[in-house]
């Protein structure tokens, strides 16, 4: 399948990025990944329950899936995690829809699989190493257990090495560059869910002249953060390029997403929201995006990185391998305590409209860029 051109803008940031940063392939997690998670869909028995059903709806699937192998639907995300496996399935080609409109049935011309399945090098990239980690968990958890992966000390190198992947601190750099042409010389920051620190050491590292804030509703990162943010201090006054201290705030001055950021009106000249998005319930997203609004001063820039759910018409996720990738990582961090899933691009596009955004950085003045992995948004 045709793969959707990167814009030529973003291929030029890439190619300026230092090693290993370089030579980013967009959709490689889910290319490393899709033959294990299609194969844990013929292990755990649910390719025989597609055929037996012939044409099925999604309650359909449940019921018979309860029975046999006996996973628990009645609570949590599993429900939607099936519905993700659907339509991961159909892009694969396993499964079409049925005429009817909301039921499925295995294909009728045989099942075909991606052309391309590349090599597994080792290594490690910590996108792939964090979906078969997940991989792993999903069969207990589809049965009832309990998320096992949470935000808290236990699950530290866990986040670690996923969030500091290569392509998450390549669109990182590439965001912050773009919010830096937005948002003016000297900005105030805010790193919202600031996690391990690998937004602060770049935000620190791109734009030596901010100043800081980070704020995170748990503290089980606090120490790692502030030592990234601590060596990329010190690497920019040895550059003759000196930064004022991250300023902190933890759990004791913010409970998290449905609670107001404890900031005044106007207090940042930039937001950035980093990984975090998806652990956003549904119905706060309104109340979340609202209050990051006010926080922003007038004119201030958010730019946002996380991933769009693909769109059946393919007008916001064009490119195959970055459907397949969005897919496999909503699917498998579903296992994760707290995740929601990647939103709508369209609803996302009307709440930040009402919400009174528009689009800060993108030829058009499009709000999201590359397939809706990063949205560059201004107050309007």
């Amino acid at each position: 399948m045709m793969e959707a051109e990167m814009p030529e803008w973003v291929e030029t940031e890439m190619s300026r990025m230092p090693e290993p940063l370089r030579g980013i392939r967009p959709g490689m997690p889910g290319r490393r990944t899709l033959p294990e998670l299609l194969s844990l869909v013929v292990r755990e028995g649910l390719l025989e329950r597609f055929r037996a059903l012939s044409v099925f709806s999604v309650a359909e699937l449940c019921g018979a899936l309860h029975r046999e192998p006996g996973y628990d639907f009645s609570r949590g995300n599993r429900r939607r995690m099936l519905r993700l496996l659907i339509d991961l399935l159909v892009e694969c080609g396993w499964l079409e829809p049925a005429p009817s409109g909301d039921r499925w049935s295995c294909r009728r011309d045989g099942m075909s699989r991606p052309t391309e399945n590349p090599a597994d090098t080792g290594g490690g990239d910590g996108q792939v190493a964090f979906f078969r980690r997940c991989l792993r968990i999903v069969p207990g958890y589809l049965r009832g257990e309990e998320a096992p992966i949470a935000f808290d000390a236990e699950n530290v190198r866990v986040w670690e090495e996923f969030l500091g992947s290569d392509e998450f601190q390549a669109c990182r750099s590439v965001l912050l560059d773009r919010m830096a042409s937005t948002a003016g010389a000297s900005p105030s920051l805010l790193d919202l869910c600031h996690g391990p620190g690998w937004g602060i050491e770049r935000a620190m590292e791109r734009w030596p002249e901010a100043r800081i804030s980070a704020i995170d509703f748990t503290d089980a990162f606090a120490g790692n953060a502030k030592c990234r943010a601590e060596r990329a201090r010190a690497r920019n006054a040895a550059r003759g390029r000196p930064s004022a201290p991250v300023e902190w705030f933890g759990p004791s001055d913010w409970k998290g997403f449905g609670h107001p950021l404890p900031f005044p009106e106007g207090a940042f000249g930039a937001v950035l929201f980093s990984c975090g998005d998806p652990y956003i319930r549904p119905d706060a997203r309104d109340a979340v995006y609202a209050d990051l609004r006010r926080v922003l001063a007038p004119g201030g820039t958010l730019g946002i990185l996380t991933r769009g759910y693909p769109d059946p018409e393919r007008r916001h996720v064009r490119s195959y391998w970055l459907r397949v990738t969005a897919l496999i990582h909503d699917f498998t961090e579903s296992v994760c305590a707290g995740w929601h899933g990647f939103p709508d691009v369209g609803a996302n596009q009307e709440m930040f409209s009402r919400l009174g955004f528009r689009g800060a950085w993108s030829p058009g003045g499009a709000m999201h860029i590359v397939d809706s992995t990063l949205w560059i948004l201004k107050k309007g």
